[in-house]
This record gives C-alpha cells, sequence and structure tokens, in this order.
C-alpha cells in the first residue's frame, strides 16, 4: 500500500473483523458468520475442509468445536487495501492451534474467504 496510515487503517479494520468474529463464535452467532464468509470461503482444520454452509452451520451450535478458551499472538497484515491477513495462536481444551484467516473486500465488504488451523505440537 502507498502510505503508513492507509496500512494502519486496513490493519485496524483486520483486527476489528477478528474481534467480532471470534465474539460471534462465543454467542453461537451463525447469522453472523452468513454474512461475514463469502460465499467462496474455505476452512482448513483438524476436523477437515468445510464450505461457508458448513461453517455456519458449526458457528450456529453452542457446542461448537471452533469455540477457543484463549486468543494470543495476534497479528494482521495488510497486503493491499482490498486484501490482508490475520494470524494468531488460538487455546482450545484439546490443546492450541495457529490460526490464519485471510479476507478480501468485495464491493466495500469485508468478507473472510480463507482459514485455516495448524495443531501445535504438545510442549511448543
Amino acid at each position: 500500500m502507498s502510505d503508513a496510515r492507509s496500512t494502519d487503517e486496513v490493519r485496524a479494520q483486520l483486527l476489528e473483523l477478528k474481534d467480532q468474529a471470534l465474539a460471534a463464535t462465543q454467542r453461537a452467532d451463525g447469522d453472523f458468520y452468513r454474512e461475514y464468509l463469502a460465499d467462496d470461503t474455505l476452512a482448513i482444520t483438524p476436523f477437515g475442509v468445510f464450505g461457508k454452509e458448513q461453517v455456519v452451520a458449526q458457528m450456529s451450535t453452542p457446542s461448537s468445536s471452533f469455540r477457543s478458551i484463549a486468543v494470543t499472538d495476534v497479528r494482521a497484515f495488510p497486503y493491499t487495501a482490498d486484501c490482508g491477513l490475520v494470524t494468531y495462536r488460538a487455546s482450545y481444551p484439546s490443546g492450541d492451534v495457529l490460526v490464519s484467516s485471510l479476507y478480501l473486500k468485495r464491493n466495500g465488504t469485508w468478507q473472510g474467504v480463507f482459514y485455516q488451523q495448524t495443531p501445535v505440537p504438545p510442549g511448543t
């Protein structure tokens, strides 16, 4: 991107999206995810590979396996005014995962288009 101000603005937007998504996960808000995710979204997790409707269904369930107990080491990488990546470490009772979420702005609206969880080996 051309200037630090626009980079900082995109970084702030990406971090806000991540916060909104985590809050929606905690309250099992599938409606949020229906708007937040692009129709062509792809999620790769230790539980399998999912499209938008599968993610929305999982996020609508109070017992969702995506509900983390802590998030640390959050970073946002704005690549353009319309594309950015957020990474963090999420903790679950079963162990930690490293998370990557890719966002695109389409028709003026940010949407999640790709999500991946990579398990962290115990003791790391």
